[in-house]
């Protein structure tokens, strides 16, 4: 009697470019928004001028809402590699585009 053997494959690791993206991203937004409320409280307590300090709000909001948008897209893309396959199986689609198989 003879048995046939199959390798058996490691799975993939999802991809640590993406996640190191995602959680920088989501550095640059906590330090963009906690610089906007740091601006805002010295705005309140009339150590910088209105206009500078909204200047400096403004940019710092920016900063945070980019960082939040931007780690938010690649940590979704990161941590849902098997929602994103069964998805486009889903759609009718073999692969997804997203797919790190070839």
């Amino acid at each position: 009697m003879t048995q046939a053997t199959t390798a058996i494959e490691a799975p993939k690791k999802r991809s640590l470019k993406l996640r190191t993206i995602g959680f920088v991203a989501l550095g640059f937004c906590a330090l963009g928004y906690a610089g906007f409320v740091a601006s805002v409280f010295a705005i309140k307590a009339e150590m910088i001028a209105m206009t500078a300090g909204l200047a400096i709000a403004g940019v710092f909001a920016i900063v945070g809402e980019a960082g939040l948008w931007i780690g938010a897209a690649s940590l979704g893309l990161s941590f849902y590699a098997r929602r994103r396959d069964r998805v486009a199986r889903f759609f009718g689609r073999v692969k997804s585009a997203f797919s790190s198989k070839s």
